[in-house]
């Protein structure tokens, strides 16, 4: 018999690594200390480990509520503790069999694909998942990308879970945008001065001007540093261009990667980062945008 349950991976990331930094005793040592942590949290939170093996746990939960807010104190433990580990989390609201001990079925297949995607410090789960959460949990989400599942006609909709303060966090996309999302190619998610604003290929039938003046499609108070009309953001061959054509320049951070300088060019936007204009990044400033490109897998 086939029962709803929120299933959960979660695991240390890096642990191969660790290895060899801190040597086989103290990091082993490590490893299990966060696996026994990340197994009380689930107990704490009526959730049931169903697995531990190497660095992961396997855990489900008769509720997304427990399960998501097993995941928050999971990675708030991990990052207030001295191990210095750092956890990655995948999960997936629906239907599996319980039994003898173990978990079947296709939640538990697309959980552990969840975790696959997970990068440290990262809760990552399904939007069947997001549904069954309460008001207060539902708000830490933002639509992180959509996939095409194997088998499957649907898009999966995939969300990400925010633990971190709102300060250290960039939110994007929330639910009341999904049916765009889901009937465009691509899409372009944009953070700046307190608005949030999303763009499909469908939408853009021009390219968005960005600058200090008022009369751009995002206007932005960057002092003296941005010119008037800055750059454009265009939709070209499939990928969303900024396109510089300012004094100062722009600079632009791709997360996990070194900053780009543009003057007079163009340059492809993908995956998550930043855009300031006319000074370098260093931190929140009137003339910054973050961004977030969202495409279905192939």
């Amino acid at each position: 018999m086939e029962t709803k349950y929120a299933i959960m991976f979660a695991d240390v990331a890096g642990s191969t690594n660790l290895y060899d930094t801190l040597g086989n005793i103290i990091a082993e040592k490590r490893i299990a200390e966060c696996v026994q942590t990340m197994s009380s949290i689930t107990s704490d939170n009526h959730g049931r480990v169903i697995k531990t093996i190497g660095d992961e746990i396997m855990a489900c939960f008769n509720t997304a509520n427990d399960a998501a807010t097993a995941a928050l104190e999971m990675q708030n433990a991990m990052e207030t503790s001295d191990a210095g580990l750092a956890i990655r989390v995948g999960m997936h609201y629906g239907e599996a069999i319980d039994k003898d001990g173990d978990i079947f079925g296709d939640a538990v297949n697309v959980a552990a694909r969840m975790a696959g995607i997970a990068k440290a410090k990262q809760i990552i789960t399904t939007a069947d998942l997001i549904t069954e959460l309460n008001a207060d949990l539902a708000e830490k989400s933002r639509l992180f990308d959509t996939a095409k599942v194997k088998g499957k006609d649907e898009v999966l909709k995939i969300y990400q879970i925010n633990w971190e303060e709102e300060s250290k966090v960039t939110k994007f996309a929330t639910s009341h945008d999904i049916k765009k999302i889901s009937s465009s190619t691509v899409a372009v998610a944009l953070k700046f001065a307190g608005e949030e604003r999303l763009y499909t290929d469908t939408d853009m039938k021009k390219a968005l001007s960005i600058g200090r003046d008022s009369s751009n499609d995002i206007a932005l108070d960057a002092a003296g540093y941005a010119s008037r009309s800055h750059v454009d953001l265009d939709f070209r061959r499939g990928k969303f261009v900024l396109i510089d054509h300012s004094t100062n320049g722009t600079y632009v951070r791709f997360k996990g990667q070194d900053d780009v300088f543009i003057r007079r060019e163009e340059l492809p936007l993908m995956g998550e980062g930043v855009i300031n204009l006319g000074e370098a990044i260093t931190g929140d400033s009137p003339g910054q945008i973050s961004f977030n490109i969202l495409q279905p897998s192939t």
